[in-house]
């Protein structure tokens, strides 16, 4: 057996530094691998600064469009508000005339004119503030302007009540006076207002307000459901189109004092929460009559007079939960129409006369 010293045992980093050289070619593979994965990096790297450099673009893309639009909404602002302007001018230059032909004075004048009567005496509103007080507000001056002005030909007619075809029928064509297919377009466009006893009182209402605002004469004044008519704050301060529309007097003066509600947070809940308390099927609130083999839909002259009461109206749901103070407001007008036909009932013991349904 060979023997072994120590001389003969080579250890590992001897071993090591024994190990013979590469040979080229591997040190260029090396060199090669070394390099794509730098350019690989340097890839990754590229694409990485061009996708922050588009989400930048975007970024700022989008920003000049909000900048470019909300230009465009003020510019459309000045439009209307300029329009405003002039409708009021010629409102005032028809009003004038109108006085001037009933033998008053105009208000300008250097005497003091005599007050207008409360029929001749509109709310006091501002520029629209949504688009069914832009429609409402342009109809009404368009429509009071020929009528003041006794344009041949401009002058709409105005039923006693309004033509349910314009609720019931949503074709173009169909043939109906032009305020109650103006009022029933609005009316129809709010989905929350989803009944047939709801829609039709809306209607009513909005429609005797408008018929009056247009004609201003005391017949169309009366027609007015009392609790409708203006209170005296609508006729000093300026405010909102929409809150004359509202059922309850004093719903609208705290409306019109807090400025600071506005149209859609009021609307979002009050369309779908006021009610009107009727006990019947709700179909019977219209009559269909056919005359000359035409169909006519007229409201049922005992619905009329029931939603002419302001004690059938009321809120619930969301708007109790949102408005508790406006929601106390409408309680309390009830309780007092409660209060008043009490002692009515009282003071009068023949029974009330009876409608079949």
């Amino acid at each position: 057996m060979a023997s072994t010293s120590p001389e003969t045992i080579t250890s590992p980093a001897s071993a090591s530094n024994s190990r013979p050289a590469l040979p080229e070619h591997e040190n260029l593979e090396r060199k090669r691998a070394r390099d794509r994965k730098s350019q690989k990096a340097m890839r990754e790297r590229t694409k990485w600064n061009i996708q922050s450099l588009t989400h930048q673009v975007e970024q700022l893309t989008q920003a000049l469009s909000i900048e470019t639009r909300e230009k465009n909404e003020l510019y459309n602002r000045f439009l209307a508000v300029s329009e405003e302007n002039e409708h009021l001018r010629v409102q005032k230059a028809a009003l004038q005339l109108r006085l001037l032909g009933n033998g008053h004075t105009p208000p300008d004048s250097a005497s003091s004119p005599n007050p207008l009567p409360p029929y001749e005496t509109i709310p006091l509103n501002v520029a629209p503030t949504c688009m069914s007080d832009q429609i409402l507000q342009t109809f009404v001056e368009s429509r009071w302007e020929a009528h003041a002005m006794q344009s041949a030909g401009r002058i709409p007619t105005y039923p006693d009540v309004p033509d349910l075809t314009a609720l019931l029928d949503g074709r173009p064509n169909r043939v109906v006076d032009e305020t109650s297919s103006v009022v029933g377009d609005i009316v129809r466009s709010y989905s929350e207002i989803d009944t047939l006893p709801k829609q039709v009182a809306v209607l009513y209402i909005m429609y005797s307000l408008m018929k009056w605002q247009v004609l201003r004469t005391k017949a169309a004044y009366e027609a007015v459901p009392e609790w409708l008519r203006p209170e005296p704050i609508q006729l000093k301060q300026p405010h909102a189109s929409w809150i004359d529309r509202i059922p309850w007097p004093k719903l609208r003066v705290y409306l019109i004092t807090h400025p600071e509600i506005k149209f859609d947070e009021f609307v979002a809940a009050y369309s779908s929460s006021f009610t009107i308390d009727w006990q019947y099927d709700p179909k019977h609130v219209i009559i269909i009559t056919n005359n000359n083999d035409k169909d006519s839909i007229v409201i049922n002259p005992v619905y009329e007079e029931h939603l002419k009461q302001l004690k059938n109206w009321t809120v619930q749901g969301i708007f109790r939960r949102k408005f508790p103070e406006m929601a106390e407001i409408v309680d309390n007008h009830a309780k007092s129409e409660k209060t008043v036909g009490s002692v009515e009932n009282m003071l009068n013991p023949l029974p009330l006369p009876h409608y079949a349904i």
